[in-house]
């Protein structure tokens, strides 16, 4: 969430979402304790289907916020202040 907000300057919330509001939302992930993203391509409840951007390709925003967390992962790009700790043995 800070990524998506300070770094990519997108609006963010924390909150329910009912399925008559995924028309509001472009694109959807899920993320875990792994600290990545997973791209969600469409959610269906009964015989209705939501497709989000799409069900085969990722979308930019998931794509931006993938590639900036996996970044500061790996050390090529900065981690917001406090994110990284160095260990030595």
């Amino acid at each position: 969430m800070h990524l998506a907000e300070h770094v990519l300057g997108l609006e963010i919330f924390e909150g329910d979402v009912f399925i008559d509001q995924l028309d509001h939302f472009k694109e959807a992930g899920a993320m875990g304790t792994a600290a990545v993203i997973t791209p969600i391509g469409s959610i269906t409840q009964g015989d209705k289907k939501h497709v989000f951007y799409s069900e085969t390709e990722v979308g930019p925003l998931t794509r931006a916020l993938y590639d900036e967390l996996t970044g500061i992962q790996f050390g090529d790009k900065e981690g917001p202040e406090g994110w990284i700790q160095k260990v030595e043995f």
